[in-house]
């Protein structure tokens, strides 16, 4: 029998997010800019030099590649996985290069809370020494935040997008984490 939607097993999520954080991928595509002018002020120079016309062109050409490699990585999507309480988020560029970007263990949330709740006091994020981005916008409607405690006491705070039954998974797993 065929498990659509895995509606027979709810502890396996799977959520993918695009990025729509337009500061952060503005500045990967000034960058890129940037990289590109001074590849092509330094091929200019180069045609000046005795170099012959052929390796000019080819180093345009090379030129022209890399800035093409490099502008998809200003196309960013996050997937994130709960299965039975851990949660797996990995990073996917230019819709085709996917890498593992944070692992939460299965009960190492110590708070889970909406973005912009009330409840949020200062005193929850003394010890975060890091932060793992996996939302679209910052203050989405359906923006999370969670502190996760490290090993040697230090906190991470992760950003990502809770749909409905990623918060029942997640409820089963972490249910003193969250603040509803």
């Amino acid at each position: 029998m065929e498990n659509k939607g895995n509606e027979f097993f709810t502890g396996y999520v799977e959520h993918l997010v695009p990025l729509k954080e337009k500061s952060i991928l503005f500045s990967k595509k000034i960058k890129i800019v940037f990289l590109a002018a001074g590849l092509l002020v330094a091929l200019y120079g180069l045609s000046l030099s005795p170099l012959p016309e052929s390796i000019s062109a080819l180093l345009l050409v090379g030129g022209i590649f890399l800035i093409g490699y490099l502008f998809r990585f200003t196309s960013v999507e996050y997937e994130y996985t709960i299965l039975e309480g851990e949660m797996q988020f990995e990073v996917i560029y230019g819709k085709s290069k996917r890498k593992p970007y944070y692992t939460v263990p299965r009960g190492k949330f110590e708070k889970l809370s909406k973005v912009g709740e009330k409840d949020v006091s200062i005193s929850d994020f003394h010890g975060v020494t890091k932060e793992v981005f996996c939302a679209s916008t910052r203050g989405g409607e359906n923006t999370w935040y969670g502190i996760v405690s490290e090993e040697g006491g230090a906190k991470t705070l992760v950003f990502f997008e809770m749909t409905p039954k990623a918060q029942k998974a997640l409820s089963t797993y972490h249910r003193s984490a969250f603040t509803l």
